[in-house]
C-alpha cells in the first residue's frame, strides 16, 4: 500500500493510524510501546485521535492496543493480527457501512455491461443520436436506445441529467427503479440514492409514473420515491437542479448523512460517518465537488465535527471528543 500506512521500520510514526499499523507489525517490541506511550502523553490531540481510532476499530470487532502498557493488556497486544488482516478488517467496516468506494463490485458488474458508465470521481457528458444530451454523475450507468420508433433510456445506477431535444413524435422515456419518466422536450434529473429514487425538473415538464399513478412535475418540482414505497413531493430553486453538472453540491436543510452520501462518489477515499446524531443534523451550504476533501472538512466545521484520517484510504467524520 502507498502512504504512511506502509512505513519502513526506521520511520517514526506521527499519527494514530501510523501507530496502529506499527503496533500491529511489532506487538512484542517493548521499546516501541514505550515510545507510543510517550507520544500519547505528549498532546491531548494525540489522545483524542487514538480514542477515535479505538472506537472505530472496535466497531470492526478487533482488539486494539491499550493506551498504556499494562500487564493485563499485553495478551491483547500479542493477539493483534498482522497488517494485512487489519486492512481487511478496515475494508470490512466500509463494506458494512454500505460505502460505495469499497463495496462497488455489484455496481461495477452492472455498469460494465451498460452502454454508458462512469467510475469514481468521473463525470461524462454524452451527446445522444437525437440531439439530446445526457450527463452522468460519478458511479453511474445507463443503457440508451434511440431509433425511429422511440427514445428510451434505462438508468441502471447513480445519477443522470438530461437536456431533451423536442420531438413530438418520439417521447423521451427514462426508466429507473420503480418509476418511468416521460418527456418531449425539457431538462430534468433522475437519481438513485440511498433513500430511494429522485426526479427533479430544471425546466419544462415531465410525467412520472410510479405505483400505479402518475404525476406531472414542472420546473423546481422534486419527487422522491422512498425505498419503503412512500412518495414525497417538494420544491427547490429550478436553477439548483443537478448543480453537480457545474461541480457544486448544494444542501438546503438536508441531513448530514444525505450530503455525505452525495459527496462520496467524488472522493478517492472511503468516507465513514460514525455518529447517528451527527448523521441526522440539518446542513445548509454549497460545496465544491472538485475538492471533496475540502468539502468534507467544511461539512465538519459547520457541524462542530472533525475529519480523522484512519488510513490513507478511509476518512472518518465524527463529533469532536
Amino acid at each position: 500500500m502507498n502512504g504512511k500506512v506502509s512505513m519502513r521500520g526506521d520511520e517514526k510514526p506521527v499519527r494514530a493510524s501510523d501507530w496502529l499499523v506499527r503496533l500491529h507489525d511489532a506487538p512484542g517490541d517493548a521499546g516501541l510501546r514505550e515510545r507510543f506511550d510517550a507520544w500519547l502523553a505528549a498532546d491531548p490531540d494525540h489522545q483524542r485521535d487514538w480514542a477515535e481510532i479505538s472506537r472505530t476499530y472496535r466497531l470492526m470487532g478487533q482488539v486494539l492496543p491499550a493506551p498504556a502498557a499494562a500487564p493485563a493488556r499485553k495478551a491483547e497486544l500479542h493477539s493483534l493480527r498482522p497488517r494485512r488482516r487489519m486492512r481487511m478488517a478496515v475494508a470490512g467496516l466500509a463494506l458494512a457501512a454500505g460505502l460505495g468506494a469499497i463495496a462497488v463490485l455489484p455496481g461495477q458488474l452492472r455498469s460494465g455491461l451498460a452502454d454508458q458508465s462512469t467510475g469514481s470521481a468521473e463525470t461524462r457528458q454524452v451527446a445522444l443520436a437525437d440531439g439530446s444530451r445526457m450527463d452522468l454523475a460519478p458511479r453511474s450507468a445507463a443503457d440508451v436506445e434511440i431509433d425511429a420508433t422511440g427514445r428510451r433510456i434505462r438508468l441502471i445506477q447513480g445519477r443522470a441529467y438530461f437536456e431533451v431535444a423536442t420531438d413530438p413524435a418520439r417521447p423521451f422515456v427514462v426508466s429507473a427503479g420503480p418509476a418511468t419518466v416521460t418527456v418531449r422536450g425539457t431538462g430534468f434529473e433522475v437519481a438513485e440514492t440511498d433513500t430511494g429514487l429522485e426526479v427533479a425538473v430544471r425546466h419544462g415538464r415531465v410525467e412520472v409514473a410510479a405505483g400505479g399513478a402518475s404525476r406531472l412535475l414542472e420546473a423546481g418540482d422534486r419527487l422522491t420515491i422512498r425505498t419503503n414505497g412512500d412518495i414525497m413531493e417538494d420544491r427547490s430553486r429550478a436553477d439548483e437542479v443537478a448543480a453537480w453538472t457545474s461541480g457544486q453540491l448544494i444542501a438546503r436543510d438536508r441531513p448530514v448523512a444525505e450530503v455525505v452520501a452525495a459527496l462520496r462518489p467524488y472522493a478517492a477515499q472511503v468516507i465513514v460517518l460514525s455518529d447517528d446524531d451527527l448523521a441526522r443534523q440539518p446542513l445548509t451550504g454549497i460545496y465544491d465537488l472538485r475538492r471533496p476533501r475540502a468539502a468534507l472538512d467544511a461539512i465538519a466545521a459547520a457541524q462542530g465535527a472533525r475529519v480523522v484520517e484512519i488510513t490513507p484510504w478511509i476518512l472518518l467524520l465524527s463529533k469532536k471528543i
